[in-house]
């Protein structure tokens, strides 16, 4: 039973379903500071977190079942799929059910709200299928997948848009297109012998495409600060964070400048999202009252 139930937890990729619902529920907060208005009842807020949860393993599972020939040719191992701990058809009916639970937590939301979970989980489904293999569309979608999260909390308070959310999804874009331009590197060889991509490193080559995830990289140094300056509250923490955050960014825009390699990009890849777990750790510490 845990074998099955940690083989799960990797096809959903639960740790990016967990940090999505944490970003819809600080937009939430922000949005009602900023704008003094009382946060939604416990049960809004509750569908509003699950909301993001179920479509992202849905947009997982789905991915992971068009993808497998793909994740076998590059060696995937850790895809439960490759490794054969759960079935194709298994994945299949996982991201049906997990479909139907996010847009069903999003119908009794705000009404702009349920609109934006309802496109973004057609759009899942058409980057499964066909978006992914897009001179950059795919990665353009999945750097909006990691904002728009930010966005939807906001419009679950308030129609209107706060300037810090809209700041700090700004960063969560930049970052996710870096890690994505990375990961179309690293998958490179598989995306073009299995789904003949037409992916950015595969149109300009990795060097090419490498060096403008490292540009990316850098430019979310300044970025990180921007929520502030619009009026996000800081304090010590909250400041010693993010800068922490800016400066691993730094550091691994110049690692991947320097090392297009399978195993460089790989931890690149991780270390930009404990870099960008970081920098949201950092934006929920300026909530507090220190």
């Amino acid at each position: 039973m845990k074998t099955a139930l940690l083989a799960y937890g990797r096809l959903f990729r639960i740790e990016h379903a967990l940090m999505l619902a944490v970003a819809v529920l600080f937009g939430e907060l922000v949005a009602a500071d900023s704008f003094a208005l009382p946060l939604p009842a416990p049960e809004t807020i509750l569908l509003s977190l699950a909301v993001p949860i179920f479509l992202e393993m849905a947009s997982f599972a789905l991915n992971d079942f068009l993808d497998i020939e793909t994740d076998r040719e590059n060696r995937r191992k850790d895809r439960p799929l490759v490794s054969g701990e759960i079935s194709p058809r298994q994945a299949l009916a996982a991201s049906a059910l997990c479909y139907a639970a996010g847009l069903a937590a999003a119908a009794p939301l705000p009404t702009l709200a349920f609109q934006l979970a309802l496109v973004f989980a057609l759009a899942s489904i058409l980057y499964s299928w066909k978006l992914k293999d897009m001179m950059l569309v795919g990665n353009l979608y999945i750097a909006a997948s990691m904002a728009v999260p930010f966005v939807f909390g906001n419009i679950v308070v308030s129609s209107r848009l706060d300037a810090p959310v809209l700041a700090v999804a700004a960063g969560a874009f930049v970052s996710g297109l870096g890690r994505e331009i990375v990961k179309s590197a690293e998958d490179l060889e598989g995306d073009v012998k299995r789904r003949k991509s037409r992916t950015l490193p595969a149109v300009v080559g990795k060097k090419n495409a490498c060096f403008l995830a490292a540009l990316l990289y850098f430019l979310l140094a300044p970025l990180s600060l921007l929520p502030f300056y619009f009026g996000l509250r800081a304090n010590i923490l909250s400041a010693g964070l993010v800068i922490v955050a800016a400066a691993a960014f730094f550091a691994i825009g110049i690692s991947v400048a320097r090392n297009q390699a399978g195993e460089g990009l790989e931890s690149a890849r991780k270390s930009s999202l404990l870099a960008a777990g970081v920098g949201l750790a950092g934006y929920w510490a300026s909530l507090l009252q220190i």
